[in-house]
């Protein structure tokens, strides 16, 4: 854990980064990956939403913009936000937040549950990308994280 705070000017040279970053990577990659399906899901179930609970069009943006301009608003906050509690802090309240918002959307009975939760996991997933550079900056040295 205390590795995870150090940041890359902060290291001495010729000292050795763990290999277990490597598997810290795939996570994180991992991580933004269900966070990009769980981001365009309801477009691939727009359908079903129609006919289940008989939405208008209207009604299906107002449901994908709960998500957009809660994830869009958090971005510029989230950064100071990672800044003073750290990646790992933040990281688990964004998950903890991610995972109720995907409960509540698969329990939704009607468009205000599934308001609150397409809501609520733009809140979860703000923090996820930026967290994930930012935990990529801390676990590997600025040589490996360029191509060439």
């Amino acid at each position: 854990m205390s590795e995870l705070r150090i940041s890359t000017s902060d290291r001495q040279p010729g000292l050795e980064v763990p290999h277990r970053r490597w598997r810290i990577a795939w996570l994180l990659g991992f991580g933004v990956l269900v966070n990009y399906f769980d981001r365009v899901n309801l477009s691939v179930c727009k359908d079903a939403l129609h006919a289940e609970f008989g939405i208008t069009v209207v009604t299906f943006g107002y449901l994908l913009s709960a998500y957009n301009w809660t994830y869009c608003l958090l971005q510029l906050p989230v950064g100071v936000i990672l800044d003073r509690f750290g990646v790992p802090r933040v990281g688990r309240v964004s998950t903890f937040l991610w995972s109720v918002a995907c409960f509540g959307a698969a329990a939704a009975t009607g468009i205000g549950g599934l308001f609150a939760a397409r809501f609520l996991l733009g809140i979860g997933e703000a923090p996820s990308f930026p967290a994930s550079a930012k935990a990529i900056g801390y676990w590997f040295p600025a040589r490996e994280r360029r191509l060439g």
